[in-house]
């Protein structure tokens, strides 16, 4: 950015007569005009028409850092990688060359290899608590090792513990005197392994005549006709021939082939349902299936094998 010709340094010779008459762009007009850096430095920023506060805004560094900046004084900036830092955001924000600041900040002050400082009000130091914790655990542990110690020397007294004599001679077993009394035979224990008689769904039940073929009695379905013992959902009686009745909570649905859901419904216990026999490729998806009996023509045929099963399955 351009100077106005007519701004004055600190020394007293205008940015005109300290540039020849010709525009200024960097810090070379003031400091051969016998201002140093710092000097430079704020006679820039003031021809700019800039404050300490305006570039401490922008470039994030203290106002004093900037201050010691403009007076040169090194030793109250912090460690000169962070006096460099402050330097370069300095001349950024006077949109002059950084580079070309931070050399002449180097010529006017030279290092000397001076250690790193941390900036200003950061301080280090060590909780003197952790310190006691430590020594108290060391002193506990300590402690614990002696009584063990004391304890061991106690109990031992310094003399060996006598082995302890172990027999090696078997204990006789006792031996009865007399006549052995056997008790009676006793019947084979009943099987236990042999499952139940699978009722395939959709199948009459065994009627009585297979029972007396196979030699077993045919087992008898309770409540083999259909009694509504809570509200019945779903299609007329007319135009069903499967009905699903829950005997305790359970959820069912009925899909269609494509999908679509005819039914969906938490039925509570003695609540039914009954497919219509107008809807075909029905499948019937329950939660549990041995939460529903199976009527067929108001006939019952048994409990649902798995989760969901095709109607066809069940009607035969």
């Amino acid at each position: 950015m351009p100077l106005d010709s007519g701004a004055v340094t600190e020394s007293g010779v205008t940015v005109a007569q300290a540039a020849g008459g010709r525009i200024v762009e960097g810090m070379e007009p003031f400091m051969s005009g016998g201002v140093g850096f710092g000097g430079a430095l704020r006679a820039l920023r003031e021809a700019r028409g800039l404050s300490l506060q305006d570039v401490a805004d922008v470039t994030r560094v203290r106002r004093a850092y900037l201050s010691a900046l403009e007076e040169m004084r090194v030793d109250q900036l912090p460690s000169r990688p962070f006096a460099i830092g402050y330097v370069r955001a300095y001349a950024q924000a006077l949109d002059i060359d950084p580079d070309d600041a931070v050399a002449k900040f180097k010529e006017s002050a030279p290092c000397n290899h001076e250690p790193l400082r941390a900036p200003a009000g950061v301080r280090r130091h060590q909780d003197p608590r952790l310190s006691v914790a430590a020594a108290a655990a060391a002193v506990v542990v300590t402690a614990v090792l002696a009584w063990n110690l004391a304890q061991h020397a106690v109990a031992s007294d310094g003399k060996a513990s006598p082995p302890v004599p172990v027999s090696l001679a078997a204990a006789p077993a006792a031996v009865r005197q007399g006549p052995v009394t056997l008790a009676a035979a006793q019947p084979a224990p009943p099987e236990t392994d042999v499952p139940k008689l699978y009722v395939t769904p959709g199948l009459a039940p065994p009627t009585a005549a297979a029972g007396a073929d196979s030699g077993q009695q045919a087992p008898e379905l309770e409540h083999a006709v259909f009694s509504p013992k809570g509200a019945v959902y779903g299609a007329p009686a007319e135009q069903s021939s499967l009905t699903f009745q829950a005997h305790k909570p359970a959820s069912i649905i009925i899909r269609g082939a494509d999908g679509t859901v005819y039914f969906a419904r938490q039925l509570a216990a003695g609540e039914s349902y009954r497919a219509p026999t107008t809807v075909r490729g029905l499948v019937v998806d329950v939660s549990d299936p041995q939460a529903f009996d199976i009527y067929a023509n108001g006939t019952l045929q048994g409990q649902l094998q798995t989760n969901q099963t095709p109607l066809t399955k069940l009607s035969g």
